[in-house]
């Protein structure tokens, strides 16, 4: 994309122009590329040859919280049971990029909770990020599939959903720490502890004011709730695309980062593009796309 030989380079020469035209280009022309095989995938989805058929069928179909934006049949999650789906990608960027695992999925539809929850369950999940809240602009953008208040108990499917404890992050008011028990009815004598960050100032199709909550909320992940890369971490916003997509990159770049000096190339394009691969629209915005190069770009200015 640019003569820089290293990402650091690259990441010193984002003020110049041509540099930025670059970037710009690279996202234009994958995005929409990206958005030509969704409209096709979508008009072939009644084949079942096509790579998103899983989704269409039956009762699937009302499972996705929106009709663009569903999992390849290739790489979704699969519930236990007769019914298998869940609107969830599972997503691991190349060896060289990243050790860490995710699941990219939708902000859980009112009756698709108990399936949240079971994923939940079966995955061993120790955290859930959840990047929208339930309300934007006047339009629901994710179920509240967690309980109202600490103590309360909720039933979802074969398990039993208690809130623990709720408070804002320390020194860090944009996050609030949920932490959430989960009982299964089969496995009686046996209780999970789950945390959920909740980042409650990220705009949909934007970006944050400041990085610095969403750092803080990466180095508590890391280092206090789910440090092994092998357990996946849920992420999710409304769709489980933009910000969820965004939220990766940076998370993987300082993985990767903390332990090397330097990348030969362009960390956040090759981790695009793979990302775009696994789940379509994945960091859904230039404005997003940028800020994966100036978060990481700030992390590697600042370390020790």
């Amino acid at each position: 994309m640019t003569a820089a030989a290293s990402f650091r380079q690259l990441v010193e020469t984002l003020p110049q122009p041509l540099v930025q035209q670059a970037i710009h280009k690279t996202f234009i022309e994958e995005d929409q590329a990206d958005r030509e095989r969704m409209v096709q995938n979508l008009d072939q989805s009644d084949s079942k040859s096509s790579p998103i058929s899983d989704s269409q069928r039956g009762r699937n179909y009302d499972l996705n919280r929106y009709s663009n934006v569903i999992p390849f049949n290739h790489n979704r999650v699969r519930l236990q049971g007769k019914n298998d789906y869940i609107n969830a990608s599972h997503i691991q960027l190349p060896a060289e990029l990243s050790a860490n695992k995710y699941i990219a999925t939708q902000g859980p539809l009112n009756h698709s909770t108990g399936d949240f929850w079971q994923m939940t369950w079966e995955q061993g999940a120790l955290a859930i990020i959840m990047l929208a809240n339930p309300v934007e602009g006047r339009r629901n953008k994710c179920a509240t599939y967690w309980p109202a208040s600490i103590g309360q108990q909720i039933k979802a499917g074969d398990l039993t959903v208690t809130l623990a404890d709720e408070r804002p992050m320390q020194d860090c008011f944009a996050v609030i720490v949920r932490k959430i028990t989960l009982a299964h009815k089969l496995h009686p004598r046996v209780t999970r502890t789950v945390t959920q960050l909740h980042y409650t100032e990220w705009p949909d199709h934007g970006v944050p004011q400041s990085p610095l909550p969403m750092l803080r909320m990466m180095q508590e992940l890391r280092s206090r709730i789910s440090p092994n890369p092998e357990i996946p971490v849920i992420v999710h916003c409304s769709a489980g695309v933009g910000r969820t997509g965004t939220f990766i990159i940076i998370d993987s770049a300082l993985a990767y980062f903390a332990k090397n000096s330097d990348y030969e190339g362009d960390y956040v394009q090759d981790a695009f593009k793979s990302l775009r691969k696994q789940r379509s629209l994945m960091v859904q915005v230039l404005e997003q796309y940028l800020l994966c190069y100036q978060v990481i770009g700030y992390t590697l200015n600042n370390k020790q």
